[in-house]
């Protein structure tokens, strides 16, 4: 038996999960460093610049590859990655200052792209790692933030340790496992087999779309974030006009890819669409089911949609299928908002959320490696669909008032905000649904 293959899945998997890992970037209330307000401003903005940053770098890493033609070269970056973030967690306790904690953010922002790049790269052609990827990455975009993060002695101090990210740092298992697949898979790696050749049309199409998402998810979203405290009828506004921006440039691009490869990026924003909820009541401290079973249901349930739509006949395989159910999630947040926030009705929701972003995504998966990566990255950037879902629905609770005296923040974070929050995703992934219908009968590159 061929050794290579399994070993190749695994450093994919793993490589997804820790890109993944690097670049999620959850909207916490209880930040990892003691700072000034002002400090902590200048370290949260630097959470999301890092990230789309990162999304543009996945696409220019997979350039760069294909040029090379090694997947050897591929592995070895992949590698040299994993020992870069092993560094930044090694010197991040010593970490005196803010500053200091937002360069090494940065930089390991970057390096996870560099990472993602380097994994798709040296796997995109070869079906089994291919699904490994997918798996790895999708994984990490669920289940990322649950994670708990050490907390001091007493209830309302902020967490103790010092951090580069909202969630911590990667777990020490997994940058080290990492590392080790990598180097193994570089080292069996033949020659014979080379990294996908470049396509000039879709490697341009691809670096400008990730140019143009992340550019606009970060002011879009920084500007949606900007209106916590606004009148109702602006805040909506000022979503709508921003989650139409995005949709539309990412059909643009989507139709600008060869074939129907523009498929995956549609899916992958449905997806998004479909799970932002269900992430921002797991990344609440109010949480109580055992982050174990978290893990366990989505894990498996991304599983079992992968190995659904690889299991089916060719005709049945179309990512609006797991779009549809994955579309479950909002629906019930658009009928029942409080429905499914923590327990056995949490795991529910996972799951559903799981099988369908497992189906849509492998059912997906294109032909072309850039569009791969971008697909892939584009989740954790999308700050639009993040903040459109968080900021009508924050509330503040002054100082000495109860639980019951919890007071809107503005007149648009009221119970009919949390009603059309879930309605404004619901349409989104419809519209996503349909647009993947639609490009099916889409000529080539048009």
């Amino acid at each position: 038996m061929d050794f290579r293959e399994p070993l190749s899945a695994a450093a994919a998997l793993a490589s997804g999960a820790l890109a993944g890992f690097v670049l999620t970037n959850p909207r916490n209330r209880a930040w990892t460093i003691n700072a000034s307000d002002r400090e902590i401003d200048r370290w949260l903005s630097s959470q999301p610049t890092g990230v789309v940053v990162a999304l543009v770098l996945a696409v220019i890493a997979v350039a760069g590859l294909q040029r090379s033609g090694s997947r050897r070269v591929s592995w070895l970056l992949a590698a040299a990655c994993a020992l870069a973030l092993i560094g930044v967690r090694w010197v991040v306790p010593d970490v005196g200052g803010v500053d200091t904690l937002i360069a090494l953010h940065f930089a390991k922002t970057a390096t996870a792209g560099f990472l993602l790049g380097a994994a798709v790269a040296a796997v995109w052609g070869r079906w089994v790692s291919q699904l490994a990827s997918t798996l790895g990455v999708a994984s990490a975009f669920l289940l990322a933030s649950v994670q708990r993060l050490p907390r001091g002695d007493t209830a309302y101090v902020e967490p103790a340790s010092m951090s580069t990210s909202a969630i911590g740092e990667p777990p020490q298992w997994l940058l080290i496992g990492v590392l080790v697949l990598a180097l193994a898979s570089a080292v069996v790696a033949r020659s014979q087999f080379r990294v996908q050749r470049p396509d000039r049309k879709t490697l341009l199409t691809a670096l400008v779309g990730a140019l143009a998402l992340a550019l606009l998810n970060r002011l879009l979203g920084a500007w949606i974030d900007d209106q916590e405290f606004g009148e109702p009828l602006t805040v909506w506004l000022i979503v709508a006009f921003s989650l139409a921006v995005i949709l539309t440039v990412t059909v643009l691009i989507a139709r600008r890819f060869p074939g129907i490869d523009g498929r995956f990026l549609l899916a992958a924003t449905g997806v998004t669409a479909a799970a932002v909820l269900v992430l921002d009541d797991l990344r609440t401290p109010r949480v109580t089911t055992p982050a174990a079973a978290l893990l366990a249901v989505g894990v498996v349930a991304l599983a079992a949609g992968i190995a659904v739509a690889v299991r089916v006949p060719p005709k049945w395989r179309r990512p609006q299928w797991g779009l549809s159910l994955a579309a479950v999630v909002p629906l019930l947040a658009a009928i029942w908002p409080d429905f499914g926030d923590d327990g056995v009705a949490l795991l529910i929701r996972l799951a559903v959320l799981g099988c369908g972003t497992g189906f849509a995504l492998a059912a997906a998966l294109p032909g072309s490696a850039p569009v791969a990566v971008l697909g892939f990255a584009l989740p954790f950037a999308s700050l639009v669909f993040v903040a459109a879902t968080t900021v009508p629905r924050s509330r503040v609770v002054y100082p000495g008032a109860s639980s019951e005296h919890r007071l809107p923040s503005s007149p648009a974070s009221t119970a009919a905000s949390d009603h059309l929050v879930g309605f404004v995703m619901l349409l989104v992934v419809a519209f996503c649904v349909y647009s993947v219908h639609e490009r099916r009968s889409t000529p080539e590159g048009s």
